[in-house]
C-alpha cells in the first residue's frame, strides 16, 4: 500500500514519491513551510522535519543566561585577556616610569658627529623677522663660527743640513 502524503496527506504513488526528512512527499508539496517556494532536494533545509527554503530557514539565536558565579568568573577573565585591559594596564604601567636622559654613549655619538660636520647652520638675514616686520640680525651671525679643530703648528726641523762653503 501507498505511503500519504506529509502535506496534504493524499496517497503518494511510486512516481511522484519524495522521501526526505523521515517523510514521504509528493513534487508538487514539497515547498517552504513560510512562502510556499516550490523546493527540491538541493535547494531545501529542513528544521524540525519541516521544510524551509534558504531565506525562511530559522536561525538559532542565543537567549540570555543568569549570572552564575562560572559565568562571571569567565567574564572576568576574559575581559583580563582582551586588549582593552591590557591597553588600560599597559599605559597605567608607563605613568611609573620616567625618562631618562642621554647615555654616555649618546652623549659621545652626539659629540663625535659634531666634530665629524664642522660646518654650523645659520639663519640668513633675510629669513629672520624683527619687532614691525623690520629684519632683525640673527644673533652670532657676525661672528666667527667656533673651531672644533686647530691645526696644529707645524714642528721645527731639529735636523738642520749643513751649509755649504764657498772658499
Amino acid at each position: 500500500m501507498n505511503p500519504p502524503c506529509a502535506k496534504c496527506k493524499k496517497t503518494v504513488y511510486p512516481v511522484e514519491k519524495l522521501n526526505c526528512l523521515d517523510k514521504i512527499w509528493h513534487k508538487a508539496c514539497f515547498s517552504c513551510t513560510e512562502c510556499g517556494l516550490k523546493l527540491t532536494m538541493k535547494t531545501y533545509k529542513g528544521y524540525n522535519k519541516l521544510p524551509y527554503c534558504n531565506t525562511h530557514y530559522p536561525t538559532t539565536r542565543f537567549t540570555q543566561v543568569a549570572d552564575t558565579p562560572e559565568n562571571k568568573r569567565l567574564k572576568q577573565q576574559s575581559m583580563q585577556q582582551s586588549q582593552i585591559e591590557y591597553q588600560k594596564g599597559y599605559r597605567s604601567s608607563l605613568k611609573e616610569f620616567h625618562q631618562v636622559s642621554d647615555s654616555v654613549a649618546q652623549q659621545q655619538l652626539s659629540h663625535a658627529s659634531g666634530l665629524a660636520s664642522a660646518t654650523s647652520y645659520r639663519t640668513a638675514p633675510h629669513e629672520v623677522e624683527g619687532v614691525g616686520g623690520h629684519l632683525a640680525e640673527p644673533q652670532g651671525y657676525n661672528q666667527p663660527p667656533p673651531m672644533s679643530y686647530t691645526q696644529p703648528a707645524a714642528p721645527q726641523p731639529s735636523y738642520t743640513p749643513p751649509q755649504p762653503s764657498y772658499n
